[in-house]
């Protein structure tokens, strides 16, 4: 009696291990993002759901991996299973694929993994910052930023094409003949304005602020009766070349005058 005692416990506690062993072995892991895109700046939300072997709800932390196609950018988070769940990836997150992929370890040490894709849509946008004179550009978009932007400086339009790379910024310094302005900056998506700016400057233009590239740029902001070239930068290229142009004329003139005057005395001597 006591042997068969001893047997019965010892299937039982068979039993156990065994459904244990299987109801491990059979754990399944799903993660689904709540849709396929996202804008740039949104949070990725998503559930993550854990089951045993009889699709059981199961408690346990679960391990979260998102990354772009090229692996540019990596976040990693721990979060609890079948509940919702949220990534933040950045405003300047990649555009394009995205894979977020679960895992979790069992008590037996045994990982189960489960992956998902969705995607980060393209967003071209930019921040414009208006100081006294100064515009600054910040690409605050998650691709690059090549736009022409409209520069309204009282009552003149001018044009500026503008090329960031993700993150990166820019600066121009506004100037005018001495005067307050109303100035406006759009891209036709976004816009900035200020009233009452102070300039000063031999005509209206825009002057690059970056420090090997101090190029002067009155042409671009131009009114239809102004010339194409701008008023200031006109003027500019003849006071630094035009005594080069009078010299060259004059060594030309007398160039010309000393052959003649040669030939005059040739003749005369032949006669």
């Amino acid at each position: 009696m006591e042997k068969r005692a001893k047997l019965f416990l010892f299937f039982v506690v068979l039993s156990v291990l065994l459904i244990s062993l299987v109801s491990a072995a059979g754990e399944k892991l799903d993660v689904t993002p709540t849709k396929e895109s996202f804008s740039s700046g949104e949070k990725i939300s998503f559930l993550v759901s854990l089951y045993d072997s009889r699709n059981n709800p199961l408690q346990g932390s679960v391990s979260i991996i998102a990354e772009d196609a090229e692996k540019r950018r990596t976040i990693e988070k721990d979060l609890d299973a079948n509940a919702p769940a949220e990534i933040d990836l950045g405003v300047d997150a990649p555009s394009g694929y995205w894979k977020v992929i679960a895992s979790y370890t069992n008590s037996g040490g045994e990982v189960v993994e489960a992956s998902a894709f969705f995607v980060v849509e393209t967003s071209e946008q930019v921040r414009f910052e208006l100081k006294n004179s100064t515009l600054t550009i910040i690409n605050t978009g998650n691709t690059r930023y090549t736009k022409t932007i409209q520069i309204l400086i009282g009552e003149t339009v001018g044009t500026k094409l503008v090329d960031l790379d993700v993150g990166d910024r820019t600066s121009f310094r506004l100037i005018a003949p001495s005067g307050t302005y109303n100035i406006r900056v759009t891209d036709g998506k976004t816009t900035v304005a200020q009233s009452g700016v102070s300039l000063t400057g031999q005509a209206i233009g825009v002057l690059d602020e970056r420090p090997l590239s101090r190029t002067p740029m009155t042409g671009e902001i131009k009114s239809e009766s102004e010339s194409p070239y701008g008023e200031a930068e006109g003027s500019s290229m003849w006071g630094s070349k035009g005594f080069a142009y009078i010299f060259i004329l004059v060594v030309f003139g007398a160039a010309i005058l000393l052959v003649i005057e040669r030939k005059s005395r040739h003749a005369a001597l032949s006669h």
